[in-house]
């Protein structure tokens, strides 16, 4: 009888902690609907019904897609364009992909700088199409100008003597490549093996995809009544796993400001990373304070804040895909790099 107490106790307990760990993270309407989808979409009428809309879906799309298409040619032609030929093609496929954006009614999509200032990165950029960075002992040119990128965007956000960062191709990459600097930083130095990260539910989807990518679980803290990290709702969300937090300088969906003073106090405390994304606000937000719209610090001054992450080719106006990822130490930045000493073509470390 002591033991069926005993063990009934001890599975009531789990179940419990269970529940409030579901209730903390997730939430309950959540959590199940995140169970039982898999199982709903197994019922045969279920089934018929997605398929039947999905179907239809593609159809839609391929539709639309083929109205834009221009000379479509899906093999190798058994003879080649000449240039003229060519470069008029390139003129109408130009125009397509120019029309929808040139009025300046999109945003989040196109960053271009005017006309001129489009033509003259385009003569630049023809003069590096085939340069390989990966060998940077051909390219020395190629490195000194990634090198002085990656400085000049690190001084602009006031990092110190120890600070380093990398190029990457966009904001997705630096992001990976903060969280799993962070990932690979706790699991050496704190042993963790069942990483998490706590982000807004405004934060960038790439979290997300760094989740999915280096299997670390993304916690979603709320937004407050002006769309900024809850911070209640984030030191409640923090637990002995979590290897970083992440804020928003400023976030895509709403351009609202996180509270990186507050957080940065509250990662040294928990011994954690804060990573700061500026990738939309990369080359807007470190000059507020000279256009006479001072902002709280949210760069490497903050005390607490480990990385960054911030894109040129946004409002830089440097051309897709041009981002960086910096780091308060160079011994963080050590843990983004992927090191293969073994390789049967020699040292491969990227």
């Amino acid at each position: 009888q002591v033991l069926r107490s005993v063990f009934i106790f001890l599975v009531t307990a789990k179940l419990l902690g269970r529940l409030q760990q579901i209730l903390r993270y997730e939430g309950l309407r959540k959590y199940l609907l995140r169970l039982l989808t898999p199982y709903l979409k197994m019922i045969p009428m279920v089934r018929a019904k997605l398929d039947k809309e999905m179907k239809k879906t593609m159809t839609d799309l391929r539709a639309k897609f083929s109205q834009d298409l221009t000379s479509p040619c899906t093999a190798l032609p058994s003879k080649g364009m000449e240039k003229e030929e060519l470069l008029q093609l390139m003129d109408r496929r130009k125009e397509q992909d120019t029309k929808n954006w040139i009025n300046g009614k999109i945003t989040g999509a196109v960053y271009h700088g005017g006309h001129e200032h489009y033509d003259f990165v385009g003569q630049v950029f023809s003069r590096w199409a085939f340069c390989n960075p990966l060998h940077p002992d051909l390219h020395p040119a190629l490195r000194q100008m990634d090198s002085e990128v990656v400085q000049m965007v690190i001084n602009m956000y006031h990092g110190g003597a120890d600070a380093a960062g990398a190029f990457t191709t966009g904001g997705t990459e630096s992001i990976l490549m903060a969280m799993k600097a962070h990932r690979d930083w706790a699991e050496e130095t704190k042993g963790i093996t069942e990483p998490n990260i706590v982000i807004c539910t405004t934060a960038h989807a790439a979290f997300d995809k760094a989740g999915k990518y280096f299997k670390i679980q993304v916690r979603k803290a709320r937004p407050d009544g002006d769309m900024a990290m809850d911070l209640k709702h984030m030191k409640q969300l923090i637990d002995g796993n979590t290897v970083a937090i992440v804020g928003s300088c400023c976030q895509y969906s709403h351009g609202t400001i996180d509270p990186i003073q507050e957080m940065g106090q509250i990662a040294l405390k928990k011994n954690i990373g804060l990573h700061v994304d500026c990738c939309l606000g990369g080359f807007l937000v470190p000059f507020m304070e000279k256009a006479g719209y001072p902002l709280p610090p949210f760069d490497f001054r903050v005390p607490g804040v480990t990385s960054i992450s911030c894109d040129p080719h946004k409002y830089g106006f440097a051309p897709k895909g041009s981002s960086v990822v910096m780091f308060s130490k160079k011994e963080l930045r050590r843990y983004m790099y992927c090191y293969l000493t073994d390789w049967s073509g020699g040292i491969y470390a990227t």
